[in-house]
């Protein structure tokens, strides 16, 4: 077999166009194959920019829609006590959130798409905790739960967005004057809210101590 190898080569040797032919094909075929690689890699980077951008438009728009319920809220709950206050309390609520069908999600790595699937999730939580506080809350109360809670969904929606335009390369959000100063709005919100409820919670604790030492004398007055 070596033998046959041998004389196989030194005839080609003597044939210097067949050589160069075979060479020049081989290469050809080395370039056109990069090319084509080159291309689907730039084809797949395209795919995932545009619908990074789409998921990220999707998510600014939500946020923009829990901001106007933010306001929906605010004045729902500003009616007077009574049926109208539990009329206008009707239409508030965390909007539903649901990435349009169209995203191609194949284009994203699982990391990423387990990321972005989540939210969805988080949000229905948070709409079913909502609309179980509706059954036995005060209608100025929903309103502030309902006020709180989208002003954390609307954070963590701007929050996933800009991540997402980050790491695929999408252009950078460049909210309109409406939108320029809504993170911080929100963000002073939540703060705000959450020093209140700390404060609120404080204070029960402190009625429900300060009823527990006043039973105790009548407690030990029975006993005796």
């Amino acid at each position: 077999m070596r033998q046959e190898w041998f004389e196989y080569l030194q005839r080609l040797g003597g044939n210097t166009p067949m050589i160069l032919a075979l060479a020049s094909g081989a290469v050809g075929s080395v370039i056109t194959l990069a090319w084509i690689s080159a291309r689907d890699a730039r084809e797949r980077k395209r795919q995932r920019r545009d619908t990074a951008l789409e998921l990220a438009l999707s998510l600014e728009s939500y946020a923009r829609t829990c901001r106007t319920m933010m306001h929906k809220a605010a004045w729902a709950a500003s009616e007077p006590v009574g049926p109208t206050s539990r009329e206008a309390s009707k239409g508030v609520s965390i909007p539903v959130f649901a990435y349009p069908d169209k995203f191609q999600w194949h284009v994203l790595s699982r990391k990423v798409i387990s990321e972005l699937r989540e939210y969805p999730a988080t949000v229905y939580a948070a709409r079913e905790y909502v609309e179980a506080f509706r059954e036995f809350g005060e209608p100025i109360d929903l309103c502030g739960q309902v006020e709180y809670e989208c002003a954390k969904a609307a954070m963590a929606a701007l929050a996933l967005a800009r991540t997402t335009r980050r790491r695929h390369g999408a252009a950078t959000w460049k909210p309109g004057a409406k939108d320029s100063a809504m993170e911080r709005e929100l963000s002073d919100f939540i703060e705000n809210a959450e020093e209140k409820r700390k404060a609120s919670l404080e204070r029960r604790t402190e009625s429900t101590v300060g009823r527990r030492a006043d039973a105790q004398p009548f407690n030990q007055a029975l006993s005796a």
